[in-house]
């Protein structure tokens, strides 16, 4: 499935028969790399599994990302003003009804995982991966220590990397693991947990770099780190070696890949070499 093909069955999710309809649309469908959602996609068919069987699961995430999102550039976080090349949601509407809109965006997310056409154990073991990465002890915890080190003056890039792995890797570790599940391959989920935590942070040091390298134009949102005066990989490393380190944790997440005998993950390949190639 392409992401044309995934966005068209994501627009068919939510309704307009609430009145918080429209803004989670207005957040939900603006776009977006998409590789989440395609990251479970592309797994199940390198695994020679029906990708319809991930749709619900794979609408979920990005949900869930969307409304991190919307909260993340609340004026009580980032205060950004915009995001995927349009009016944040708070800006477009108002901050109650952004603060809803991510609220039943994750709710949401939840109910479409429950109508998946699976069976009931594997929506159970599903539902706890969604609740665990986005939680307290998953991008919740990555925010808070996000607020914790942001303008810190001796925070260490091994806080760096905790923080960017929570706030970051965990929505990329999710699909992966829920990929696992969906195919019924158990062994794969310890491999696939370390693949997500590499190219999770690599993911967060390369946007780093680029929230200085580019413009807001080609981001497609507000490049606010140096406004905010944020602690970052950028700030702490310089450019150089900061593009090295995110390059080293692709490159290991690719020879994990690379190294196993029983699956060629041709898609996840692609997707990741695509991922550590992004200019924008």
């Amino acid at each position: 499935m392409n992401k044309s093909e995934f966005e068209e069955y994501l627009a068919g999710c939510i309704g307009d028969d609430a009145l918080v309809s429209e803004a989670m649309n207005y957040s939900l469908l603006a776009g977006g790399k998409r590789f989440r959602p395609l990251l479970l996609l592309d797994l199940l068919e390198d695994f020679g599994v029906d990708q319809k069987k991930g749709l619900n699961a794979s609408c979920a995430i990005e949900m869930i990302h969307t409304y991190s999102l919307i909260h993340d550039d609340l004026p009580a976080m980032d205060n950004d003003d915009y995001r995927r090349g349009r009016l944040t949601s708070h800006k477009k509407f108002d901050e109650a009804t952004a603060i809803l809109a991510g609220d039943a965006l994750l709710t949401k997310a939840f109910e479409i995982t429950a109508e998946a056409d699976i069976e009931p154990e594997k929506i159970v073991r599903l539902e706890k991966l969604l609740a665990d990465k986005a939680g307290y002890r998953g991008m919740i915890n990555g925010q808070m220590l996000d607020m914790k080190y942001t303008n810190s003056n001796d925070v260490t890039i091994e806080q760096l990397k905790e923080t960017d792995y929570y706030k970051t890797g965990e929505l990329i570790t999710l699909p992966l693991l829920c990929g696992c599940v969906i195919a019924g391959r158990e062994e794969c989920l310890d491999m696939f947990d370390k693949i997500g935590h590499d190219i999770g942070i690599a993911f967060q040091i390369q946007d780093d770099v680029l929230d200085y390298t580019s413009n807001p134009e080609e981001m497609g949102k507000s490049t606010s780190d140096d406004v905010n005066n944020k602690n970052t990989y950028y700030t702490l490393l310089g450019e150089e070696e900061a593009v090295r380190e995110y390059e080293r944790l692709y490159d290991e997440a690719l020879g994990l890949l690379n190294g196993y005998s029983e699956c060629e993950f041709r898609n996840i390949t692609r997707i990741i070499t695509e991922m550590k190639n992004r200019r924008k």
